[in-house]
């Protein structure tokens, strides 16, 4: 009787702890297809869907506990939330892989899986020089030059972050930057000024002034100035887009004047071979009206910080909308244009990408579009993700056939 009783114990305990591991499961995958309700959930989000074997794994492990060791209706619960979380966890998978298969892309489980504990290894050292200082403010960027054991290819990335307008660093995505080195690219990522806002326009000249310092040193770092691509993230992307689309704009003029050197150089301008983003904002006064999950962020609010007022209560205002956005923007000289943008998003709604694209290709503007449906907002942040893994692919295609 005492041996039935322990054994009854045992398996009354595994019962419960099969419970819990598919509940955490299940409350932590369900926020890879539910909205959610706070930035600091959506932050949450993030990292479920780009970890989700992680999650998958524990709902595996309390199915199969509850199934072998499980009694009444707590094994029923146990089995039921425990196999919804599982399913909810192969869906990133899944959704990388039919993207992959269309873009001719092989993903790698290994790589996956070593992200867990390995860090993106790499030999790249940055080294930071001042480009500008505008308004009593130094602005700054990183270099990351191609390692010795790997030849330069004579080209040019210059990367500008996001934060929405108004916040994040240079270089907060370093593991991106030492890759493209390893690659062959010299890479700069960027400041840029962030307040005081409206900084529509002194945040694009600061772009601009940062492409004008790398055409005039290119020298220095053994970059063609004819060989440069700007690639941006969120808001730096919409920047980035901006810069690139409007280089012989005097509305978004350089914040830092030429120098003599460079009025005598014509190498030294604004404009780029290319331009990259990731998930950005390209229709202003589209996305005012139409705007992401408000509960992880407040868009219309970002929006009107970042252009200094409603569009809807000045014509002025309204033609400042339109004029920062990167869809008004587009002619016969539009550089080639990478867009890469997650379905999943919450803060930059995916039909951005598309509005883009169409424009694009109503004006016969060379472009690729790259749509990973289950992505969100920042899944690139994991370096070996699903994602990651595509983009990559994407992205070193893009920059080979467009930098040649």
């Amino acid at each position: 009787m005492e041996k039935q009783a322990i054994e009854k114990s045992k398996h009354r305990i595994l019962n419960i702890i099969a419970f819990i591991f598919s509940a955490i499961a299940f409350m932590a995958e369900i926020w890879i297809v539910v909205p959610a309700p706070s930035y600091d959930i959506w932050l949450f989000s993030v990292a479920a869907s780009e970890w989700s074997f992680v999650l998958g794994a524990l709902a595996f492990l309390g199915t199969l506990v509850s199934l072998i060791f499980g009694r009444g209706k707590i094994k029923f619960a146990a089995v039921f939330i425990g196999a919804i979380a599982l399913f909810i966890s192969l869906y990133p998978f899944f959704s990388a892989f039919s993207a992959a298969r269309k873009q001719n892309v092989q993903l790698s489980f290994r790589q996956y899986v070593s992200g867990f504990w390995l860090a993106h290894e790499n030999q790249i050292s940055k080294k930071t020089y001042a480009f500008a200082e505008v308004d009593g403010k130094v602005l700054e960027l990183d270099v990351y030059s191609p390692p010795d054991k790997i030849s330069t290819n004579g080209a040019a990335v210059i990367v500008v972050h996001g934060g929405s307008w108004s916040a994040g660093e240079r270089s907060d995505f370093p593991q991106w930057n030492a890759w493209l080195a390893e690659n062959g690219f010299t890479v700069f990522d960027i400041d840029y000024r962030l307040a005081l806002q409206p900084n529509w326009q002194t945040a694009t000249g600061d772009v601009k002034c940062a492409v004008g310092w790398v055409k005039k040193n290119a020298a220095q770092f053994n970059i063609s100035p004819e060989r440069i691509v700007l690639l941006g993230r969120s808001a730096g992307a919409h920047l980035a887009l901006l810069a690139a689309y409007s280089a012989t704009d005097k509305s978004f003029s350089p914040s830092c004047p030429n120098t003599p050197e460079a009025s005598e150089n014509p190498t030294v301008n604004e404009n780029v071979r290319a331009v990259v983003s990731f998930y950005a904002p390209v229709d202003l006064l589209w996305s005012f009206d139409n705007p992401a999950n408000q509960s992880v962020i407040d868009g219309p609010t970002t929006l009107s910080n970042f252009l200094g007022g409603n569009p809807h209560e000045s014509n002025e205002i309204r033609e400042r909308f339109l004029l920062a956005s990167p869809t008004a923007r587009i002619n016969a000289q539009t550089p080639p244009t990478l867009l890469i943008h997650g379905g999943r998003d919450q803060l930059v709604r995916s039909e951005n990408m598309d509005l883009l694209a169409e424009k694009l290709k109503e004006s016969n503007a060379p472009h690729k579009v790259l749509f990973i449906s289950y992505a969100q907002h920042g899944f690139d942040y994991n370096f070996n993700g699903w994602g990651a893994q595509l983009t990559k692919s994407v992205l070193l295609d893009f920059l080979q056939e467009n930098l040649k």
